[in-house]
C-alpha cells in the first residue's frame, strides 16, 4: 500500500457551506450561570451544602460543587452511572429542593467523583428560586 501524502489531498478551494453554524445561545455561552460553593457560601453560610442522590439501588450523600436554573455539580464518594436517572435532593437555605435528573458527565478526582447532574423537569417555582439567588449573588457584587 502506498503511503499518502498531503499533497495528494485535493484543494478546498470553492467549498461553500448552505449553513452557518450557531451555537444554541448567540453568544456561544452557557444557557445559565453557574454559583459555585464560594458564591453559595457568601450567602448561607460557610458550611458545606449537602446533597441526597437516590439512585434505584441506593441513596448517597455528597456534596455541593456548584448549581444553576439547568442542574448541578456534586461531589459523591460513589461513581454515578452516565445517562443515569436519579433524584437529588438538599436544602439551598430555607428552601427544599427535590428534583429529577440526568447524570451527564463524571469525573474522578482522588478518591472521589464529581458528577455533572441536569435537572429534569424542574419545577417552575425551583427555577425561579434558584434564579432569585442567582439574582441575589449578581446584586450582591454590584453593591
Amino acid at each position: 500500500m502506498e503511503k499518502k501524502q498531503w499533497s495528494d489531498i485535493p484543494s478546498l478551494e470553492g467549498l461553500e457551506m448552505e449553513w452557518d453554524y450557531q451555537p444554541r445561545n448567540a453568544d456561544g455561552k452557557r444557557a445559565f450561570q453557574r454559583m459555585t460553593t464560594k458564591d453559595l457560601a457568601q450567602m448561607f453560610g460557610d458550611r458545606p451544602i449537602e446533597v441526597r442522590v437516590a439512585t434505584t439501588t441506593a441513596t448517597v450523600s455528597g456534596s455541593l460543587r456548584d448549581l444553576c436554573e439547568g442542574g448541578l455539580a456534586v461531589t459523591l464518594g460513589t461513581r454515578l452511572d452516565e445517562r443515569q436517572n436519579i433524584k437529588v435532593g438538599l436544602l439551598l437555605g430555607s428552601e427544599k429542593i427535590i428534583a429529577s435528573a440526568q447524570v451527564r458527565h463524571v469525573q474522578r478526582r482522588d478518591r472521589e467523583y464529581t458528577a455533572g447532574l441536569m435537572f429534569i423537569g424542574l419545577e417552575p417555582a425551583t427555577r425561579r428560586y434558584i434564579a432569585g439567588v442567582y439574582a441575589s449573588k449578581v446584586l450582591r457584587h454590584a453593591v
